[in-house]
């Protein structure tokens, strides 16, 4: 198949008679009248512009074109969308030509806005074509949606009995804020009340912080010119330590796993494949497009890679997935669900035993000498880890010092002497035997790479290939594979792998890449150059005069180290031992793994440490997003009694926000302006945009539209907070600016944004005209001075800033480097478990599948009563924010349980029938068979994002009395992650399921048995 062929088959470019694309070589009726409902069929959509039999090309009259970002998922893509001026409507959506990550050569900059027009028209528009995925195109009906709520609603029934009425904007404000009987329920005390700094959320434990944190804020801070400014009202002008979000039941675990491998801190990390020159590609829990970067540059990296260069590809995961093709040199490996480490486990052991990794990179003792041999990073793979138990250095790395070998810098054995790793050209790696210290005292020491090697040798290849179902000739064929390409080969995996082992296998997943010197290399292992962050710059959006420091808080998900608690010290006051803790502590990277919007909720329920007495949430969606949540925790946000207040902000109603007892309506993604990083680009930019259409959502009494900004800013002001109204942000130049309104903070974070932008274009009046940035900068040029405006301007006439150049720096990837890749990481080794008081691995270890007191799952949810594995996964047309989007629903109505055909055989079952998945503890999950060979045997997978039967119109609601009758399209499917069940093993009235070390959420080897339901 040739490479036209391919992109056209996959759906990356259209003929422009079918879609209406940018341009249109006829000639345009005088008067346009264009439809408000956007018809499917029927007369095609009008063009953005004119391109005459002479060449010349002009405007569609009536017509708006402008970019922005798509926030249908959290890969943030630019966007360049349709717009009819007289219905003030959004017609068609399509990709940023200007954008890395929606074209494969995205146009310069320097490129007019009219010429990228030109070169989108014709024949040479299929070489320069700038798509959007299907879930992007279809979120062109979101800002009219039916269903979207508009108005400030309170409920008047029952906490989720979908009963409403529509109030001013400012009689929800004034009830949120002062409270009283505002349901005929009793006093429920408002935000006024709750803030009480001087007094302790829990009495005798200081590090919980102050009574303040008695509000718990939700939000999704993916979108974070938006969330900052949430965050700026939680956490330093309320005084609120409990701000969470979605991390831990999404990319954290791999994000933090990956990061530990990476240098010797424990910042999160994650790595994708140089698509431009990779020659080999081992997807772990994924493929190609499949839970992770980009689509849109997916598909045409892969498409290039597989025609231009024949790249060969293994996915190694317990669902067959569609980019795995004939022709096109990829190979599936079914793996049974949850048992990755396994897999990787094994494959280090092969390649350690044959040779198979670089010795000479891995063998680089020092900074000096890997900058000598022309290497980017370096690998502590040689340097000796005191392994004496008795040693006050255990589980460190050695000192020189303490052999009179130099200073703090480790040592290493070189030509047969321990000697400092400073002082030496080239390390040995398998060392482990002992040596005499300064002191005469015997110490054993073993080499990073020797420790891994020896945990790769405790089990037999035999007993990998046993657990993950992958027969050792092929873990052989994928071992020898990811060796023999050099550097130009890649392993990667996003969120494919988050079971109870999911850190250590993103640890597993930056070491194969470590062993074959793979990180930042080309054709390897690469990181994004991030974006432009807003927070600074000519404005001050960081801090603020009187803000409150919460920075040393312990939130309510405990996120910190159990050690420093008042519990422990109290322990060891009495003499007891302080393991274990009395619930879960999250002590690795805590900003991270317990910044989790579920666990606070879990929290909330068991009253430990403290319960909430209120919730505001934004645009977030715990009870549905969250693997192993559990029923009880939606009964407790049901009832008044456990949460006196509950305030939600957003567009839809979802399954967490439907228990509201206030809505405040929100803007949609093509009313907001936007500034943010892009999943899958590696160059340094930012994805810009503005508002593309009147903001639907009601106005309050001085005339602005209601949404989540103006909120918090007339919170923050009604309760004369620091940091908000008038002169709450300083300027560089000594000013003092307002922050009274949405637009305020838009302007200077853009502002903040465009200024670090060192090459913008010179913006034409052509530009502005073809960009229609009149329209874009009409709010904000009274913000700011000339030459911030023509900064903002210049930024939002490209849809964002993406800088290009050479890609390479010889043999790396220009920018990357500066890491000391982890082999061993002792500071993740000087951690200790909060249950049983051990110490966390220095290495790797392959240790599956354990709840929080250290038992197995198996113990618990025997084979015999559960004997099927369940993974879930992420599909490609469907995310959380589409379930709203009909067109999503017209291409994916509903998911499958899938189970190969021998399993269901097995199980007495055929493709069509009723079932029920089953797990140890969770809620029951009921859906349809679809058996073929495409899953790995005794696998049970099932994919999020469906099932929405109480969300984003599915419901029935009433509004005012008048009845909106539910969309059962939008909740076709089986909804998943309720059924994965909580630990048995935690305290509490609920648990979650979480993995050991961070304690992020387990969404895939859950043990399940499946049983028919009857007709």
């Amino acid at each position: 198949m040739d490479r036209r062929t391919f992109i056209t088959r996959a759906g990356l470019v259209s003929a422009a008679a079918a879609t209406g694309t940018a341009c249109s070589s006829h000639t345009a009726p005088a008067a346009l009248k264009v439809s408000k409902t956007n018809k499917r069929f029927g007369n095609p959509l009008p063009t953005e512009a004119q391109l005459g039999a002479d060449g010349s090309l002009s405007k569609t009259a009536g017509i708006r074109t402008m970019y922005t970002r798509c926030f249908t998922c959290n890969n943030m893509c630019g966007l360049r969308v349709r717009i009819d001026e007289a219905s003030d409507t959004v017609l068609k959506v399509g990709g940023n030509p200007y954008c890395e990550v929606n074209s494969g050569s995205p146009f310069p900059l320097s490129m007019p806005v009219r010429d990228s027009y030109v070169a989108l028209a014709g024949n040479q528009g299929l070489e320069n074509r700038a798509t959007t995925c299907g879930k992007g195109a279809s979120g062109v009906n979101c800002v009219d949606d039916p269903r979207r709520v508009t108005q400030v609603l309170k409920r008047a029934g029952k906490r989720g009995e979908g009963k409403w009425i529509s109030i001013s904007y400012e009689q929800a404000l004034k009830e949120i804020l002062d409270g009283g009987d505002l349901f005929g329920e009793g006093q429920v005390d408002g935000l006024r009340a709750i803030r009480q700094l001087d007094k302790p959320a829990v009495p005798g434990q200081p590090e919980f912080g102050s009574a303040a944190n008695r509000l718990f804020a939700t939000f999704n801070e993916e979108d974070t010119l938006r969330g900052s400014l949430y965050a700026r009202f939680m956490r330093q002008a309320y005084g609120t330590a409990n701000l969470v979000t979605k991390h831990a039941y999404c990319g954290a675990p791999t994000g933090i796993g990956f990061g530990i491998g990476l240098n010797p801190g424990l910042e999160p990390g994650l790595s994708d494949i140089d698509w431009d020159s990779v020659e080999y590609a081992l997807f772990l829990g994924t493929a190609p497009g499949a839970s992770g970067a980009s689509l849109n540059r997916l598909g045409r990296g892969l498409a290039d890679a597989r025609t231009d260069r024949k790249l060969k590809y293994t996915c190694v995961d317990p669902l067959l997935r569609t980019t795995v093709a004939n022709d096109t040199r990829g190979h599936w490996l079914p793996i049974k669900p949850g048992r990755d480490s396994a897999f990787a486990f094994a494959l280090i052991q092969i390649m350690l035993s044959e040779g198979w990794f670089d010795a000479e990179f891995l063998s680089i003792p020092n900074a000096g000498v890997a900058k000598a041999k022309g290497e980017v990073n370096r690998a502590n793979a040689c340097h000796l880890v005191v392994m004496e138990k008795s040693h006050p250095d255990y589980r460190k790395l050695a000192k020189a010092s303490d052999f009179g070998l130099g200073g703090e810098e480790p040592v290493v054995i070189s030509d047969g002497q321990l000697v400092s790793a400073d002082k030496a050209q080239k390390g040995e790696l398998f060392t482990d035997a002992s040596f005499t210290d300064a002191n005469g005292q015997p110490v054993r020491l073993a080499a990073s790479l020797a420790l891994l090697k020896q945990e790769a040798d405790r089990t037999s290849l035999s007993e990998y290939a046993n657990a993950c179902g992958i027969s050792e000739t092929e873990i052989r064929q994928v071992a020898k594979d990811l060796s023999h390409h050099g550097r130009r080969a890649c392993v990667a995996t996003n969120t494919g792998a988050n079971s109870g082992d999911a850190i250590i296998m993103g640890w597993l997943i930056a070491t194969l890449n470590t062993l074959i010197g793979a990180h930042d290399a080309k054709g390897g292992a690469i990181y994004g150059n991030g974006a432009y962050w807003g927070f600074e710059g000519n404005y001050n959006l960081g801090g603020f005069d009187g803000e409150v420091d919460t920075s040393e808080v312990i939130n309510v998900c405990r996120a910190g180290a159990y050690e420093g608690s008042t519990e422990y010290q109290q322990k060891l006051a009495r003499g007891d031992s302080p393991y274990p803790a009395s619930d879960m502590w999250h002590n690795l990277v805590p900003g991270y793994a317990a910044g989790n919007a579920a666990e606070a909720l879990t929290a909330h329920t068991n009253g430990n440490p403290y319960s909430a007495k209120a919730l505001v949430n934004w645009r977030s969606n715990a009870l549905y997003s969250a693997s192993s949540i559990n029923h009880k925790v939606e009964q407790t946000l049901a009832d008044p009694a456990r949460l006196p207040l509950f305030v939600a902000i957003d567009c839809y109603m979802n399954e967490t926000n439907r228990y509201a007892d206030y809505f405040i309506p929100d803007r949609v993604m093509f009313e907001e302006y936007a500034a943010d990083r892009m999943w899958g680009a590696f160059n340094l930019g930012v994805v810009a945009g503005a508002p593309l259409v009147t903001p639907r959502t009601v106005k309050n009494a001085a005339g602005h539209h209601v949404c989540m900004e103006q909120f918090v800013i007339d919170l923050a002001m009604a309760m004369s907070l620091p940091g908000f109204g008038k002169g709450a942000i300083a300027a560089a130049d000594g000013r003092k600016v307002d922050l009274l309104a949405f637009e305020d903070w838009h302007a200077r974070y853009l502002a903040n944004v465009a200024a670090q932008c060192s090459t913008l274009p010179a913006v034409s009046d052509e530009d502005r005209q073809w960009a229609a940035l009149d329209y874009s900068m009409t709010p904000l040029r009274s913000r700011l001075n000339d030459v911030e405006a023509s900064q903002v301007e210049a930024l939002l006439s490209r849809g964002g800033y993406y800088e290009s150049g050479e890609r390479y720096d010889g043999d790396f990837i220009n920018g990357g480097g500066g890491k000391l890749l982890q082999i061993y990481n002792a500071d993740m080794a000087q951690l200790r478990h909060c249950h049983s008081g051990e110490y966390y691995p220095g290495t790797p270890v392959y240790q599956p599948n354990r709840f929080w007191n250290g038992d197995s799952w198996e113990q618990h949810w025997p084979a015999s009563d559960y004997p099927l594995l369940f993974s879930s996964y992420k599909p490609t047309l469907r995310s959380n924010y589409s379930a709203a989007f009909d067109r999503c629903a017209e291409l994916t109505p509903t998911n499958f349980v899938y189970l190969h055909s021998e399993t269901a055989a097995a199980q007495g079952l055929k493709n069509g029938d009723t079932v029920r998945v089953i797990s140890g503890n969770g809620t029951p999950a009921e859906g349809v068979v679809q058996a073929d060979s495409g899953v790995a045997k005794g696998a049970v997978c099932v994919s999020h994002t469906f099932g929405h039967k109480q969300a984003y119109g599915a419901d029935s609601r009433s509004i005012d009395g008048q009845v909106l009758e539910g969309l059962p399209h939008r909740g076709g499917g089986t909804a998943v992650n309720q059924m994965v069940p909580h630990d048995p093993t935690r305290p509490g009235e609920v648990s979650m399921l979480n993995d050991y070390y961070a304690g992020t959420n387990c969404r895939h080897g859950i043990p399940v048995r499946i049983e028919k339901v009857n007709a």
